[in-house]
């Protein structure tokens, strides 16, 4: 590890270290999908199609679980499900831990020893005892009482969570504040980059059980609610974070950028839709209204309120209810006129030989998603078809989304190649065309 440069630190309460910063402060993180050659737990002996029907489970265990009324985080590393890795450093002196990204939960938590019942992870699980930052929150305090859903009095009133999910899993632990420790711009540097050390509140798990995998350490709460990343750093970056998801196998990363540098909104191109949480206040809700087809547009039955999208970087497809899935798919087989693959492998419904690659580009009509007042043109080789093996299949899927009240997920196929900005002051997420393999 690199040593930290030196900084000039300001005491502030719980005695942390915290960098002063008076002008906008961006931070900007590599984004690597857990499959990538650049990440570190990428398998190179596995194939092509052996990664592909990993991502296509992952995302549907994940899926089957928002069906279940359980979770009030629906955590990403559960079952090993989550695309994308992002590298964090926590404590003092800092250690080095990935994980990853998601948009719909709120508290970053990793895995914390002494760990009585800890899934293998392939990096050292993180020792509280050596950091001397690390700080043990009170039972009787706001974050614990009013933050946490699940949370009780420990031996040491130390606040302890426990969170239970729909297919066994659960993780029990402590809250707690530590120094994190970030790279990243600052508008009043000319300089590449600088750390920023604050001090911020994580979950410390010291028993997991059920469907966990060894990839990363835990997650980075990206949600709406109060225990989130962005909800913690709020003024310092303006209420704001956006990604760029590149390709799945890429060789090349994406972004994970927070304050001025996510803006995406007023920019060239850039169209905008407002957002609305759910009950937890955790996962964010866009208004589908319709979807168009080459000259066809099918429009969403009138939603009893707003919200009837799930936006979720943690799914790969996108979800659409059976009616309209069936009307969209049909469009689409008329328009490419080519004899589809009688049995599509596990999961998917529409498949083609590649060998008909350039005719189905050439001829797959137009494309474009109609949020509330934003439409999204997707392409075909990027966004809308999954390449396995020999065989093209369409990445959005049909799924049942009954008892939700949301009836569509819009998964991170779609948003491959698209700077996504939430501004969670002005709750409006906002898209872009982007080359994420160039930031």
């Amino acid at each position: 590890m690199r040593p930290l440069p030196q900084l000039f630190f300001l005491l502030i309460s719980y005695s942390f270290p915290f960098l002063i910063t008076i002008n906008a402060l961006s931070l900007d993180f590599d984004l690597i999908h857990r499959d990538s050659p650049l990440s570190p737990f990428h398998n190179s002996s596995s194939s092509l199609s052996e990664l592909t029907q990993q991502v296509w489970l992952r995302s549907t265990a994940r899926h089957k679980r928002l069906l279940l009324q359980t979770p009030t985080l629906p955590g990403i590393f559960f079952g090993g499900q989550g695309e994308y890795l992002v590298k964090l450093f926590i404590g003092s002196p800092p250690v080095q831990s990935w994980a990853i990204a998601d948009s719909g939960s709120d508290l970053t938590w990793i895995q914390c020893l002494p760990c009585k019942k800890c899934y293998p992870q392939n990096s050292p699980i993180f020792n509280p005892f050596t950091s001397s930052t690390y700080k043990i929150v009170s039972c009787h305090s706001k974050p614990c009482r009013s933050y946490l859903d699940d949370s009780y009095c420990g031996t040491s009133t130390q606040c302890m969570y426990e969170y239970g999910y729909g297919d066994g899993s659960v993780t029990k632990g402590e809250l707690a504040r530590d120094l994190f420790s970030f790279r990243g711009k600052s508008s009043s540097k000319s300089c590449d980059s600088f750390l920023l050390q604050k001090p911020l509140f994580l979950g410390c798990a010291h028993s997991t059980t059920g469907k966990f995998a060894a990839m990363g350490s835990g997650i980075v709460g990206l949600g709406y609610g109060p225990l989130s990343l962005v909800s913690q750093l709020g003024p310092e970056i303006d209420h704001k974070f956006s990604y760029c998801l590149g390709p799945y196998f890429s060789k090349s990363s994406g972004n994970l950028r927070f304050g001025k540098e996510a803006k995406v909104s007023g920019s060239h191109g850039a169209v905008s839709t407002p957002f609305v949480t759910d009950s937890g206040k955790t996962n964010f809700f866009l208004t589908l209204e319709g979807i168009t087809v080459g000259n066809k547009t099918l429009k969403t039955a009138a939603p009893t309120r707003k919200g009837n999208t799930l936006i979720d970087s943690g799914a790969t497809w996108f979800h659409i209810e059976s009616n309209f899935y069936n009307k969209m798919e049909a469009f689409i087989k008329k328009a490419i006129r080519v004899k589809e693959v009688r049995k599509p492998p596990m999961g998917f419904s529409l498949c083609y030989s590649r060998k008909y690659h350039k005719t189905i580009m050439k001829r797959f009509p137009k494309f474009v998603v109609h949020f509330e007042g934003a439409d999204i043109a997707l392409k075909p080789d990027q966004n809308i078809f999954f390449h396995l093996d020999d065989l093209l299949c369409l990445g959005i899927v049909s799924l049942p989304l009954a008892g939700q009240g949301f009836r569509f997920d819009y998964g991170n196929l779609p948003q491959i190649n698209f700077q996504v900005e939430y501004d969670l002051k002005a709750k409006r997420i906002s898209f872009a065309h982007a080359d994420c393999s160039k930031h």
